[in-house]
């Protein structure tokens, strides 16, 4: 089982606590597509934090990320001041609004995505990153072409076969 950036492979892989398929592409890919320090990334629902401290530990300290999960979640991976609580699935953390980034991998309510977007957009808000099922693409394709003008799927070998890396950029007003 991959708990560690140097056992990750080209292949992606899926391990008991990330629900996304694990490679080392995947997570070049989210670090090359998340901001440099001193802007603020948000990863909404980040679990066990095993794929965000994958991302810190590939980006030697130069992605300033924290973790958002609901407070009752184990958080086994990251530091306990890059993980952020909340009280339940449907809160937004009291500093989204702060945030040149929001990531969601697997989210399981695209209100909560909504919600996030609605809140952040008319702050530091630049880049939104989904990777999930290719099944709920559809909905969240939508979702994202109606709040930001740039929509692009991130090609190549960075995720696995049923999944969908996109980046939204450049939020519409609201």
């Amino acid at each position: 089982m991959a708990t560690s950036l140097r056992e990750l492979t080209l292949v992606s892989k899926h391990v008991p606590d990330c629900c996304a398929g694990l490679s080392r592409p995947l997570i070049d890919a989210l670090v090359k597509q998340l901001p440099d320090c001193p802007a603020l990334a948000l990863s909404v629902g980040c679990g066990s934090g095993l794929l965000e401290s994958m991302v810190l530990d590939a980006a030697g300290g130069n992605i300033n990320l924290r973790g958002v999960e609901v407070a009752s979640c184990v958080n086994i991976y990251l530091p306990e001041d890059r993980f952020w609580p909340v009280q339940d699935t449907r809160c937004l953390h009291d500093d989204a609004m702060l945030a040149s980034a929001l990531m969601f991998v697997y989210p399981r309510q695209a209100k909560l995505v909504c919600d996030y977007i609605e809140e952040c957009r008319t702050g530091a808000l630049e880049t939104l990153l989904w990777l999930g099922p290719k099944c709920d693409w559809p909905e969240y394709s939508s979702l994202l072409q109606k709040a930001f003008s740039k929509v692009e799927i991130v090609g190549g070998n960075a995720v696995a076969d049923n999944e969908i890396l996109a980046v939204a950029a450049e939020p519409l007003p609201g």
